[in-house]
Parts: C-alpha cells; sequence; structure tokens
C-alpha cells in the first residue's frame, strides 16, 4: 500500500481564514515560539519538535528544533506529505509510540525508512476551535513511550501557546480599530486635513524631530510650534492626541542568556505543572 494523505477538513476556508488573521506566517515572529519546542524536547526526551501553521495551501513551518537539516526560516511543506496534517483532524492529541504498527502512518516514506519511530501530535487552536496548526515532537533513535503526566504537561504547553497567538490576534485587532479611530478623529478635527498631515502629527507625538517645512500645515493650524528651533506639540496638539488616545509607552528589553536561560526554563517547567 501507499501513503495515505489525510482529508481536508471539513471547516477548512473558515479554519484557514482564522490562520490568516494571526498575521504570523512569515513574520520575524517565530522565534518566539522555539521556547515552546525546546520545553516539550526538554519534557519528552524525544530528539526534534516543531510548530506549524496551515494556511489554506501549505504546511507552514514556524518552529523546527532538533533536526539534522539547516533550519530553513519560513519553510513551506505540501500538506498531502506530513503526518501532522492528521492532527488537524483530531480533537485530541494524535500518541503514536511505534509508527510501524499504525495501520495508516506506517507507510509514509519516514516511517518505511525507519528515520522516525514514535511521534506526538498535538492540534493548536484557538478560542474558537479552529484547529490552526500542529505541535509535534518526534523521536528517531527508538520507539519512547511518554508517561501521561508528561503528555498531560505538553498539552498545557500546547494550549498556553494558542493562548499567546489568540491574545496576539486580539491584540493586532484592537491596534488596527485602534488606528482607524484615530485617524477618524484627526481628519475630523479639520478639513483640510490630509493623511500626510496625520502621519507628520503621529511622528511628532512620536518624539520625532522633523524639520520645520514638513510641519507648516501643523503649526498653521495651531496643532505645533517652534520651540528652540524644535517643533513640538502645542497645548492643542497634546488635546488632539487625548482625543485620538494615542500615546507612547517605554518597555524595557531584557536579553537572557546562558545559565539565566536555563533557570529561565527551569523555572516555566515549575509553573507548567502548577497549571
Amino acid at each position: 500500500m501507499e501513503w495515505v494523505p489525510a482529508p481536508t477538513p471539513i471547516n477548512e476556508n473558515r479554519r484557514a481564514q482564522a490562520v490568516e488573521k494571526t498575521g504570523i506566517i512569515g513574520t520575524d515572529q517565530i522565534y518566539l515560539f522555539d521556547i515552546y519546542v525546546e520545553i516539550a524536547k526538554d519534557i519528552s526526551g524525544y530528539d526534534a519538535g516543531s510548530f506549524s501553521l496551515y494556511d489554506s495551501k501549505n504546511q507552514c513551518m514556524i518552529s523546527e528544533i532538533g533536526k539534522s537539516e539547516p533550519r530553513e526560516i519560513h519553510r513551506k511543506a505540501d500538506k498531502a506529505a506530513s503526518i501532522c496534517s492528521y492532527v488537524l483532524l483530531e480533537k485530541n492529541p494524535l500518541i503514536v509510540f511505534d509508527l510501524k504498527k499504525h495501520d495508516i502512518f506506517k507507510y509514509h516514506p519516514a516511517v518505511e525508512s525507519g528515520m522516525v519511530h514514535s511521534y506526538c501530535g498535538f492540534p493548536v487552536r484557538n478560542k474558537d476551535g479552529y484547529a490552526m496548526g500542529t505541535f509535534c515532537i518526534f523521536h528517531f533513535a527508538g520507539i519512547k513511550e511518554l508517561s501521561s503526566e508528561k503528555l498531560s504537561l505538553i498539552e498545557k504547553l500546547v494550549s498556553r501557546l494558542a493562548l499567546q497567538i489568540d491574545t496576539q490576534t486580539e491584540q493586532k485587532e484592537l491596534t488596527s480599530q485602534k488606528i482607524s479611530k484615530s485617524i477618524d478623529v484627526f481628519l475630523e478635527s479639520n478639513s483640510e486635513f490630509q493623511i500626510i498631515d496625520y502621519k507628520t502629527f503621529i511622528d511628532i507625538c512620536s518624539g520625532l524631530t522633523l524639520p520645520r517645512e514638513n510641519t507648516i500645515n501643523l503649526i498653521k493650524n495651531g496643532l505645533c510650534e517652534l520651540k528652540n528651533e524644535t517643533v513640538i506639540l502645542s497645548s492643542k496638539g497634546n488635546e488632539l492626541q487625548e482625543k485620538m488616545n494615542i500615546f507612547t509607552k517605554v518597555h524595557n528589553q531584557i536579553k537572557v542568556e546562558g545559565n539565566e536561560a536555563n533557570t529561565l526554563i527551569d523555572s516555566a517547567l515549575d509553573k507548567l505543572g502548577e497549571l
């Protein structure tokens, strides 16, 4: 017999739309998800792991850890060639400790060649229940079973990953709505204003130093003024900024390396056990 690809999910159109809505595929956010795969490898002792999102056409690899091939950023794979595609159809994790005994998976080329022996796949579902992707771990060295406690821990880890995606998606939508509303408020404040004036105003609000000639219209309409040859917001400009609900915030960036990174992972594992 030959390898039989997974059938298309019944809700494929809505599922794919939910994936596109996240805005993650093809962006530089991928390294945010490596930590989840690393922790799953530490919990399971498996050789490799991956987190993928599935758009309408491809399996889009977001994070891949532990495979022998050099890492290819934004790699896309054929859904039909993937064992993980079957996970999209499942409500619960798909656990196959001995792939050669599975009625379908034993015919997959990677299993027939002896490259991979054990597999655990977890559907990554959003708050609306759509399976956006898969979180999978693989063992190459031989058959490796996992306890129900470890599987439960990884399942909770995947739930946290799904929550992060939901939170990011909601925040992206709120940001888009906020920008749209701020444009409306700005343009309604003066019929002469255009989008270029909005952009200039936002730059000033962000603390950028702009040439006076670029801000003439804002100065003319009282939103900006000159102070020590620098263009700044006037009191009227500050009032409009408040109405537009746009304020800049300072965020501290922390870089964690070496032993501190290991301590952070250990702490994360301890907290996962309490979920």
